[in-house]
């Protein structure tokens, strides 16, 4: 797993198991949900940070979890 692990919560509210097929999806989506947001200002881009960010904010929380869900 990658650096991502911060958000094992996250993926599993969201319903999504890990595997070897979709883990570099997961991570591409990640990746792009937190660089999107750090360049609006709206969180760190430090991932130790960043995942405490999302986790408390319900509306970056529940955006997250519906790009993630759009794996599936």
């Amino acid at each position: 797993m990658t650096c991502w692990k911060w958000f094992n919560g996250m993926l599993k509210e969201a319903g999504i198991e890990v595997t070897d097929k979709n883990k570099e999806k997961i991570d591409h989506v990640i990746h792009e949900y937190i660089g999107e947001q750090s360049s609006y200002g709206r969180c760190s881009a430090d991932w130790r940070k960043v995942h405490k960010e999302i986790q408390d904010n319900e509306k970056m929380k529940k955006e997250l979890i519906s790009k993630l869900q759009a794996l599936l």
